[in-house]
C-alpha cells in the first residue's frame, strides 16, 4: 500500500500489511449408526481440542451427557431416520459455515423371548428351548440344576434337568450391536 499525502509526499516504498487467512473447520462425526432404539449411553464424537462445541439432535433421540464437549452420550427413542449435529470453535477461531450433520439410522429394539416347557419332572429327559433366530453371538446360562447338552451358541439348546425345585434358563445375543437378554423360570417337580 502506498499514497501521497496531503503536502504532497509519497512513501519511499509501499507498506506491506501481512494477514493469514485460515481455512474454516469441517467437524466429523464418529458413532454408531445404525443404532437400537432405547439403549442408553451411545457416545458419538467429533475432533478434541477445540471449543465453543455445539451439539444438537432430531426430535427421535436425546443427549445424556457431554454438552459443550468433543463427545456426547445419546439415547435415541424413536426409530427411523434421525440426525446429530455439532459444529465448534477451532484453535484459529473459526467456526464452520454450518454444523456437520451425522445420519443415524435407528431400528427397533427386539424383546428377546424363550419358549420351552416351564413344568415338567426332574431327570426326565431332554427338554429344548428356543430365541429368535437370526441374531449372533447367543450366550446361554441355567441355574445349577440343569446341564445344556445341545445348541451353545445356537438359538435352541437342549437341557437336562438334574435337581427338582425352582430353576431359569437365559440367552443373551447381538442384534445390530445392542446385547439383549431374556430369562424365563422353570419350575422343576420332584
Amino acid at each position: 500500500m502506498n499514497y501521497t499525502n496531503a503536502n504532497g509526499c509519497a512513501g519511499l516504498a509501499p507498506y506491506c500489511y501481512n494477514v493469514t487467512v485460515n481455512p474454516l473447520p469441517v467437524p466429523t462425526i464418529s458413532g454408531p449408526s445404525p443404532a437400537c432404539s432405547n439403549v442408553p449411553g451411545l457416545v458419538y464424537s467429533t475432533q478434541t481440542g477445540m471449543t465453543t462445541y455445539l451439539w444438537s439432535i432430531s426430535a427421535g433421540g436425546s443427549i445424556t451427557g457431554g454438552i459443550g464437549t468433543s463427545a456426547v452420550t445419546v439415547t435415541w427413542s424413536t426409530p427411523g431416520a434421525q440426525t446429530l449435529s455439532v459444529n465448534y470453535t477451532n484453535g484459529n477461531g473459526c467456526t464452520a459455515v454450518a454444523p456437520t450433520v451425522y445420519p443415524v439410522t435407528v431400528n427397533s429394539t427386539v424383546t428377546p423371548t424363550i419358549t420351552g416347557s416351564t413344568n415338567l419332572c426332574v431327570n426326565s429327559g431332554y427338554y429344548t428351548y428356543t430365541t429368535q433366530p437370526g441374531m449372533t453371538n447367543y450366550l446361554w446360562n441355567i441355574s445349577s440344576g440343569g446341564v445344556i447338552n445341545y445348541g451353545s451358541g445356537t438359538n435352541a439348546i437342549t437341557v437336562t434337568w438334574v435337581t427338582p425345585g425352582a430353576q431359569w434358563v437365559s440367552v443373551n445375543f447381538t442384534n445390530l450391536r445392542m446385547l439383549l437378554s431374556k430369562s424365563n423360570n422353570v419350575k422343576r417337580n420332584g
